[in-house]
């Protein structure tokens, strides 16, 4: 089985935006996941952390207008694209990605549905989760994390740790972390 590079993943999203164009004249899309056409070739995989997860080594990001381009998470799908990102401030791609999942709920098996909440206080947590669960249809993601920690003493609490035990007990999260866009190193080293 051949891999992918991310030069042809690219050239294929970019025509599949093309032909989202086309599609949002009103033709839906006609067939679920499916097999893939012998000229494909799937996304390699590999290992997510220590979960025992094995995930598409590309990922679907969901911060674009994805609700009149719903081919594109379809193709994406049909290349092995199976690691999705969104956040609850993603302008509305987990209302996209929950039309997407309303439309062809087997797939929502398939993907490893990440989202994000701004806030790292559980109280507030909880209300993201609940507002992220809703827009993206699903009673649970595969990851939720904090979206953009920046001071991980003050952000990464015993009281969120407490949090996220209860909500993978419920079932509506599998696994909890967070992402950081600065002051990384020492926040990897606090939350190790």
């Amino acid at each position: 089985m051949e891999k992918i590079n991310r030069r042809t993943f690219i050239k294929t999203m970019g025509a599949a935006s093309m032909g989202s164009l086309i599609a949002s004249s009103g033709t839906s899309i006609a067939s679920s996941s499916g097999g893939r056409s012998s000229s494909e070739k799937p996304v390699t995989k590999r290992p997510f952390g220590k979960t025992g997860v094995h995930g598409s080594m590309l990922g679907f990001g969901g911060s674009q207008n994805l609700m009149s381009k719903q081919i594109i998470m379809k193709q994406a799908l049909k290349m092995g694209v199976t690691y999705w990102d969104t956040a609850h401030t993603y302008r509305n791609s987990e209302e996209a990605m929950g039309k997407y999942f309303e439309t062809f709920p087997d797939d929502r098996k398939t993907v490893f549905l990440v989202s994000k909440t701004p806030s790292s206080d559980p109280a507030l947590m909880t209300g993201y989760l609940e507002t992220s669960l809703q827009r993206l249809k699903t009673d649970y993601v595969d990851m939720f994390s904090i979206h953009s920690v920046s001071n991980a003493e003050e952000e990464l609490t015993n009281e969120t740790k407490t949090w996220a035990e209860k909500e993978k007990k419920k079932g509506r999260i599998r696994f909890f972390g967070f992402s950081t866009h600065k002051n990384m190193e020492r926040c990897l080293s606090t939350a190790s």
